[in-house]
């Protein structure tokens, strides 16, 4: 049954949106599998590809087993990541969302919610919830357990809550099948917040003293098992409101790679997987349908700017960014198969604009290191890199560029996603990285305005500009494409001159499952739900 169109409608020429503001680590960032040897992307929309056939019968009884890019530790939204590849998409089927994104009709739609609507005035939305929706537990979801969830996740510091605080005047309740989010300020990407972290409604027992203790939400699954960054076994809801789930039990697992999720997928072990690799969405495209996301700024250098680091000097941070040559990263540590660029937005890009990025240039870089030193710099970076192979490669090929201008660079090695997430958020103890940014076109600024406005807990290096802050603001509340885009120009040219990131390339996501994998429903950043999905015999 076709679900009912949501009021809210951007017409993009690309479909990808956006979900939590986050990174990920080095080596992990997508890469674009889509290069044709011009630096143009061969696919700019996002959607399904891939030949499929409807045939078949549903095996009610089946197991899905779905290889998470990085497994969730925490079945908490307010504590964990809900980006779809740090534990959004295992949240989503125990939680569900309010909204979704829908790439055939590059709209959002309604899943918990019935309708999502913005005032003329553009100062506030409204949500209308769906009838007949309840919780795990059976009580039924209204507008008061939406807004006590939401008041959680902003007193609990979640994910985007910063963006929350600093634009939400209030949230009402007018009956109780209706929320209403009154802003601050005109907020055109303000739905993009409830397709993911802060649309997943938990209920109030989930809690107890404060802490977290169960997931209890609405979604078409409840946790059978957990076996925490290793596997999580879910079953389904008899009483989901969308009907009980096609399929006998949806298992997450983690495989600690691309190439283990590739031949899992083609041994016939796991039914789905989420990839980023450029060399594993090149070899999986071919012959598996999926659903495939164009994104800019998927390779991000990171660079601590911090009193105290290195790069807290601009002349550092500018050699760093003169130093760096995004077509030998591509080629050494990507197989070539990313869009290399020094840009935000590269050419296939709506957002693209006039002003490019940065030039490199070895001579004026080594001027730089230069000058540093003659001022009492000792010339040492750390670079915070995972152990695995491909995140190996990456940071010797920029240790390599950084060392030809003069620098000494330290890899610092970390195990885990998870340890290398706590080097960018919590401790702060590191130079220089690269990370995926991953900014889909059709919401591009709430993951920017989390990397560089001042005071954001998703700033990860330090960085605090009052101009770049005035900026963030005129695209948050533009009215036009052209504004968007022109507000874009501005912020290149600033973060050509101060250099707190360094885009490096574009590339993709691709979700992709076996030929008789079928209406599992993708959309912004990859999440994934599979209330719909079933599996043909």
């Amino acid at each position: 049954m076709a679900m009912k169109r949501i009021t809210y409608r951007r017409t993009l020429t690309a479909l990808a949106l956006i979900s939590t503001c986050g990174l990920l680590a080095a080596g992990c960032a997508s890469s674009a599998g889509s290069s044709d040897g011009t630096g143009a992307p061969k696919l700019v929309r996002a959607g399904v590809i891939g030949e499929q056939s409807d045939e078949g019968r549903a095996m009610e009884s089946a197991t899905l087993t779905y290889a998470s890019h990085s497994l969730t530790n925490t079945l908490d939204p307010i504590k964990g990541r809900t980006s779809a590849w740090l534990g959004g998409t295992e949240m989503a089927a125990i939680y569900d969302v309010l909204v979704r994104w829908d790439p055939e009709s590059a709209e959002i739609v309604p899943q918990l919610a019935e309708s999502i609507t913005e005032a003329p005035d553009r100062l506030s939305w409204t949500v209308r919830l769906r009838d007949g929706v309840t919780f795990s537990n059976g009580d039924t979801l209204d507008a008061s357990a939406v807004i006590a969830s939401t008041n959680r996740m902003t007193e609990g510091n979640a994910t985007n809550s910063d963006q929350f605080r600093a634009n939400v005047r209030s949230v009402e309740a007018p009956d109780p099948s209706t929320v209403t989010y009154n802003l601050k300020n005109p907020w055109s990407d303000f739905p993009t917040l409830l397709t993911s972290g802060f649309g997943m409604i938990t209920h109030s027992d989930s809690f107890r003293d404060g802490k977290f203790v169960e997931p209890i939400g609405a979604g078409p699954f409840t946790v059978e098992s957990v076996n925490p960054g290793f596997e999580l076994v879910l079953a389904p809801r008899e009483d989901y409101w969308g009907g009980k789930p096609r399929i006998g039990e949806l298992k997450f697992v983690d495989l600690q790679g691309e190439q283990p999720m590739v031949d899992a997928l083609k041994a016939g072990e796991v039914q789905m997987a989420y990839l980023r690799g450029g060399e594993a969405i090149d070899t999986m495209r071919a012959d598996f349908p999926g659903y495939y996301e164009p994104v800019s700024m998927v390779d991000n250098g990171l660079l601590n700017i911090r009193e105290g680091r290195a790069a807290h000097d601009i002349r550092v941070r500018q050699a760093i960014a003169k130093a760096i040559d995004p077509t030998v990263i591509n080629e050494r540590s990507r197989k070539g198969l990313n869009s290399p660029g020094l840009e935000m937005f590269q050419e296939w890009s709506t957002m693209h604009g006039s002003i490019p990025g940065p030039t490199p240039d070895i001579e004026a870089a080594r001027k730089l290191v230069d000058e540093a030193k003659a001022d009492g710099y000792d010339g040492k970076l750390t670079f915070a890199a995972l152990s695995d192979p491909a995140s190996t490669d990456l940071a010797l090929a920029m240790q390599s560029l950084l060392h030809n201008v003069g620098f000494e660079v330290e890899i610092q090695p970390n195990a885990t996603k998870n340890d290398i997430a706590k080097v960018f958020y919590v401790t702060h103890d590191f130079d220089v990285s690269v990370a995926g940014t991953a900014v889909p076109d059709s919401a591009p600024l709430l993951r920017l305005q989390g990397l560089l406005t001042t005071g954001s807990s998703q700033n990860v290096s330090g960085y605090s500009n009052p101009t770049m802050d005035e900026v963030i603001f005129q695209i948050q509340t533009a009215g036009t494409e052209d504004e968007r885009r022109a507000g874009f120009e501005k912020m290149q040219t600033i973060l050509n001159e101060d250099v707190p990131i360094l885009p490096l390339g574009s590339g993709a996501n691709f979700i992709t499952w076996a030929p008789n994998v079928h209406d599992a429903k993708s959309g912004m950043d990859g999440l994934t739900l599979f209330d719909k999905v079933w599996i043909s015999d």
